[in-house]
């Protein structure tokens, strides 16, 4: 967008989510003792034991939490607990910058009353009868048992009957680099399902994994269900779960948008940095799972990244600030991993978002105000609120759960021609 606006914004309503589709738990801790007392692990397998606890690098809702009270069942059970990062090649593929993301997340060990040990050393198990290597860190697998924790969501690089869960926490977060690379680089020529069961099946067998804790989270963000199970029901446990989380993900509720303002994307937001089935891009997709979005706009990274900006080649533009913040180094280890050549790309960057603004409503071919089927969000994870143009107003009329704030208002830009952003 010019000083002199020849491509000028339209006015924007704010559309709010009244509700989400399942409420969140309101005694967390309650919740997870309950569940995990539910495992009825036999006392000798936690007594005066070493129980490694696998955590993830996703952005789940009250993450430290949850890891608290799982050590503090662990200490009332008689076990010793510490926890590793369990986050394949993240943290830039190394143990101080994994060790850095727990931290970030309040994961210290001050907070958890437990050790948490990094290291990106993994052992071979050996192969699956399909050939697949398998791997496991090694700290856990010098542990007397390991009990991983993770959020269970659709998988923003395929659909399956399991996607983002447990599973794919042993066969890839908990196979460090090595294991992250093994799944996908298999997984492109036989499918990512197939992989990260047989994979997660024959570190299954070691014996080795005690109990998996599977989160479930509504459009807010907000934990909505917790499940434990025994090793030998893990693979029901990541099904159930998913059925579950698959009518919570946020969506953006329109068909079709001119333009998409992003205000940020990032690794604890998805393993995409932006999530592929809220915007349509880069994973094949059921009919209406997501909006066809003709152009996308991101304006930042987030600190939790640490400079991975993975999926920021699913945008057409960005900011120079979130340029600025990429970390090369970091995020091609990523897309080495994840064999996804898309994602490292980096757009065309401005150096304001008027500059940003005028070259994408250009592309767009400058269309009027009124004409503008735009939407601005925080990001890909936290939709409960979305600034909406006019038009995109109008059909918000009709959606069930929403409402539309009354008030519209003109977008601002500071005096560095920066847009001044809505509470979203």
């Amino acid at each position: 967008m010019s000083n002199n606006q020849t491509h000028p914004l339209g006015v924007l309503r704010i559309l709010e989510r009244v509700a989400p589709n399942a409420p969140g738990i309101s005694d967390l801790p309650q919740e997870v003792a309950q569940a995990l007392d539910g495992l009825a692990l036999p006392p000798s397998a936690l007594r005066a034991k070493r129980i490694a606890i696998g955590v993830g690098s996703r952005g789940i809702a009250s993450i430290d939490l949850l890891v608290r009270v799982l050590c503090d069942w662990l200490k009332a059970q008689g076990a010793r607990p510490f926890v590793f990062p369990a986050m394949g090649s993240h943290g830039g593929a190394t143990a101080e910058g994994q060790h850095k993301v727990l931290e970030h997340y309040g994961l210290t060990p001050d907070f958890l009353g437990a050790e948490v040990l990094s290291s990106m050393e993994a052992v071979p198990l050996g192969a699956t009868p399909e050939g697949f290597q398998v791997y496991m860190d090694r700290q856990a697998w010098e542990a007397d048992g390991v009990i991983l924790l993770n959020r269970v969501k659709p998988h923003t690089d395929f659909s399956g009957r399991i996607e983002s869960g447990i599973l794919k926490m042993i066969a890839v977060g908990m196979g460090k680099a090595q294991g992250a690379l093994e799944c996908h680089h298999w997984s492109w020529k036989f499918g990512f399902e197939k992989i990260i069961r047989a994979m997660s099946a024959k570190t299954l067998a070691t014996g080795k994994i005690l109990a998996g804790v599977a989160i479930v989270e509504n459009e807010f963000h907000q934990v909505a269900a917790v499940r434990a199970e025994a090793a030998e029901g893990i693979v029901a446990l990541d099904e159930a779960c998913l059925q579950i989380a698959r009518p919570l993900v946020a969506r953006i509720p329109f068909p079709k948008l001119d333009l998409l303002i992003v205000e940020e994307l990032g690794k604890n937001i998805s393993g995409t940095g932006l999530d592929t089935k809220i915007v349509g891009r880069g994973v094949e997709l059921h009919e209406g799972e997501a909006p066809q979005i003709r152009l996308i706009y991101v304006r930042d990274l987030t600190a939790e990244s640490a400079g991975n900006a993975l999926g920021v080649g699913l945008s057409d533009a960005i900011h120079e600030r979130l340029y600025q913040k990429i970390d090369l180094k970091k995020m091609y280890a990523n897309a080495k991993t994840s064999m996804n050549p898309p994602m490292p790309r980096i757009p065309i960057f401005f150096p304001d978002d008027q500059q940003a603004l005028a070259w994408l409503l250009g592309a767009l071919g400058s269309p009027e105000p009124a004409e503008q089927r735009m939407a601005w969000i925080r990001n890909t994870l936290n939709l409960q609120r979305i600034a909406v143009s006019e038009l995109l107003a109008q059909d918000a009329a009709a959606l069930s759960g929403w409402r539309l704030l009354p008030e519209p208002f003109a977008p601002g830009f500071d005096d560095s021609g920066n847009l001044l952003t809505p509470s979203l």
